[in-house]
């Protein structure tokens, strides 16, 4: 049985849907929020809003991704080689300059090998800059 916000998904594509102001979105056949149990029989897909529908969230669900911890870090191993030699350029101009000036800094270490991690899966998979061959 599928719940109210599961059929809703349903009636936003629906050319059968209407906004009651007292209520939300109904029906525009029965006036009512959607109560069929599976699948409703009087579905007529709006192709132009489950278009839509289905672009918003994949860019709700691409800036999610690019908001989460280490996210800078999957793309340059999305990058393949080039990606990694460049995280580990920037670890170790980090990692020195830090220590010209008296302070070691803890990450730099760990890009290092997260850019040697890209560069060997870039090289294993042929990926040279992001572009699979």
């Amino acid at each position: 049985m599928l719940t109210l916000d599961e059929r809703l998904k349903f009636c936003r594509a629906c050319k059968n849907r209407k906004t009651n102001f007292q209520i939300g979105l109904v029906c525009k056949l029965t006036d009512q929020k959607p109560a069929f149990e599976v699948e409703c029989e009087d579905f007529d897909i709006d192709q132009v809003e489950a278009t839509r529908l289905a672009n918003l969230e994949r860019e709700i669900r691409e800036e999610t991704a690019n908001n989460e911890f280490f996210s800078y870090e999957k793309k340059g191993i999305r990058k393949g080689i080039v990606g990694g030699l460049v995280m580990m350029i920037i670890a170790a101009i980090w990692f020195f300059a830090g220590l010209s000036a008296g302070i070691i800094f803890y990450y730099p270490p760990i890009l290092f090998l997260i850019g040697l991690f890209a560069l060997f899966k870039g090289a294993i998979t042929g990926n040279i800059s992001g572009k699979q061959p």
